[in-house]
Order: structure tokens, then sequence, then C-alpha cells
């Protein structure tokens, strides 16, 4: 039974010695686990490409006070953002369209609700509104579809805009985010 204690502690202080020797030699190198990078992408075969760009952008909406609205419906200044499409070939589609879905507000079914969800404090009275380059508001239901905009073959930019808009006579203060997905429609 010591025999084998003798022989264990033998082992260790050999890789003990061979560890040492092998720092002595001035390699101090370390290599610990870095994490996981997620690859994502599509292939299509549709008349363009949407760019990388666009595929997950965040759109800066801004602090406001609450008392920015004096009634139900009153909207804030809007805020613009595009989609961009690469490689179009007008002679597979001569316009696009695009439509937005996400979780509708449960007071204007128009309109976008902000996420609880991960936030301390969600603004209440408010949800946000999405519209097109003619200034009509896109319902973010996934089936209402912004005015036909003209493809040219290359790059073409889709111009849209969000704001805020009042739901309530009073907006409390909180969290203003909001996610919304998108489709575009070829034809």
């Amino acid at each position: 039974m010591n025999y084998s204690k003798l022989a264990l502690a033998g082992m260790s202080f050999s890789l003990l010695i061979s560890g040492v020797a092998y720092a002595a030699d001035g390699d101090t190198s370390v290599i610990a686990n870095g994490g996981t990078i997620h690859f994502q992408g599509e292939f299509i075969n549709a008349a363009c490409a949407v760019s990388t760009e666009s595929s997950n952008q965040t759109v800066q909406m801004g602090q406001y006070r609450t008392a920015a609205f004096k009634a139900v419906g009153d909207t804030l200044t809007s805020v613009p953002f595009t989609i961009s499409l690469n490689e179009c070939d007008n002679s597979i589609a001569k316009q696009a369209q695009v439509s937005f879905a996400g979780q509708l507000d449960a007071t204007d079914k128009t309109l976008l609700a902000l996420n609880s969800a991960g936030n301390a404090s969600t603004a209440k009275g408010v949800a946000l509104q999405i519209l097109d380059s003619a200034s009509n508001p896109i319902t973010p239901d996934g089936s209402t579809y912004s005015v036909a905009q003209n493809l040219i073959n290359g790059t073409n930019t889709l111009r849209f805009s969000a704001n805020y808009k009042s739901t309530a006579e009073k907006v409390t203060a909180g969290q203003a985010n909001a996610d919304a997905t998108f489709m575009i429609k070829y034809q």
C-alpha cells in the first residue's frame, strides 16, 4: 500500500518536473476557450439580396419627454431608416414592397407594441409607427405592404421612417424599444 502511494507521488513529481522543464524553454503560451462564432447566411432566388447592414439593424429613436404628447394620437418627429438591396436585376422584378411584422399594440392594432421583456420599466401609453417613403403608415401585421418602389439594376435604397405615437391620454416614462421583422415582395 505504501508502495502505491510512493509510486503515485513519484509520478506526480515527474509530471511537475516535466511541466517546469517545458516552461523553462520559454513558452509561456496559454490556450483558453474563446467562445463560439455563428455564421449565418442564405441563398435566395429573388430579384435582389438584402444587404448585411440592413438585415439586422438598430434604429436609434432618441429620448423624449413624456410631456411631448398632448393628446391620444399625437406623434413625434419621424426618424428615417433604410433597407438596402444589392445586386438587383430588374429583368426579374421591376418593383419591391416591404411588410413589417411584430407584436401589435393592444390599444392601436396599427402600431408596433413596445417590448416589455427584459426592461426594468417600459413606457406606457405609447407605441411605434412605421411609415413608408410616401409617409403612409404600415401596419406591422406582415400583410400590409409599403408603396411599391421601382427597382434599378444594382443597389437600391428603400426609405422608411418611424415615430412614436401616443395611445393613451397620459404617457408614462420608461424604455421605448420595439422589434419588427421585414419581408420583401418583388413584382
